[in-house]
């Protein structure tokens, strides 16, 4: 088990993880195929949003998004953890520590003042939460959402 930037050759597998990510993280949103290759298309060309992958047995069993921010009035920048998926079958193994280990790597080699991590719903939170502090995060404030399509 390994860790890799994202392939052109990957975007199939990702794209169905994304799925699996949203159906199960998300079920009030419906999927967009289309969106999420071109989102990885534009990691392709630009390396914004970075998508690292963590391969098994020659296959992705799970991914990391991840992107960079300037902060609006303050010198610097800081990284954000924006998706973090394993696949079932693989939850529990070394994947996901993986996956946070090139982020934090990657992040203070560029230079960022920080990284904001963590999950944009109500799926695991407090899992998430702890899984998240062995690596030295700790929370501060509260996420909240308006859902404004009448849910």
């Amino acid at each position: 088990m390994f860790v890799r930037l994202a392939m052109p050759e990957d975007v199939d597998i990702v794209t169905e993880m994304a799925r699996e990510n949203i159906e199960e993280t998300r079920p009030d949103m419906q999927f967009n195929e289309a969106k999420c290759r071109a989102t990885y298309q534009r990691y392709l060309d630009t390396a914004s949003p970075t998508i690292w992958v963590v391969e098994h047995k020659r296959m992705p069993i799970a991914f990391l998004l991840a992107d960079m921010y300037e902060y609006e009035a303050a010198d610097g920048f800081f990284t954000v953890q924006r998706v973090l998926f394993c696949r079932h079958a693989h939850r529990g193994t070394r994947a996901a520590v993986l996956l946070m280990k090139i982020l934090i790597a990657w992040s203070q080699r560029l230079g960022a003042r920080e990284i904001i991590g963590g999950n944009d719903n109500d799926f695991n939170s407090e899992r998430t939460a702890k899984f998240l502090g062995h690596f030295g995060f700790e929370r501060v404030g509260f996420a909240m959402r308006m859902l404004l399509d009448g849910r």
